[in-house]
């Protein structure tokens, strides 16, 4: 009884994070099943990877580029140079990569979301990944 009690505060302040950076700074989510529908369409968003090389190299989304955490305007304008162009940020749980959204967006970005709980979620619903650099 009191691991899913833990397991459901934990959810809830999964969930809370999210809200926070969504409503209280403007950084929208994309959740793990959005971004695999895109991705079957085949209209993925341009994927910047923010956590270290060696989580990048243990797994990623194919097609993402590692910019690690935490990254300056000019890194993350050298691998998406278009400022309109949609751009989804990724971390491991989903905690490092809002703020870097938000550093985006106050940039001129003007179409970047946050992977709602990173790349865990992305695992736990089935999404592909591969290895290396």
């Amino acid at each position: 009884m009191r691991g899913l009690k833990i397991l459901i505060g934990l959810i809830v302040i999964l969930i809370l994070w999210d809200v926070v950076w969504w409503f209280g700074f403007g950084v929208s989510p994309m959740s793990p099943w959005q971004l695999k529908q895109l991705v079957n369409q085949g209209r993925a968003p341009e994927l910047i990877d923010v956590r270290t090389p060696g989580e990048f190299a243990s797994f990623h989304i194919p097609g993402a580029v590692n910019v690690p955490y935490p990254a300056t305007l000019a890194e993350l304008a050298f691998v998406s140079p278009d400022p309109n162009r949609p751009i989804l940020i990724i971390c491991m749980s989903g905690h490092r990569s809002p703020p870097v959204a938000k550093q985006m967006q106050d940039g001129g970005y003007t179409n970047v979301h946050n992977l709602t709980w990173g790349m865990m979620a992305w695992k736990l619903f089935g999404g592909d990944t591969t290895s290396g650099h």
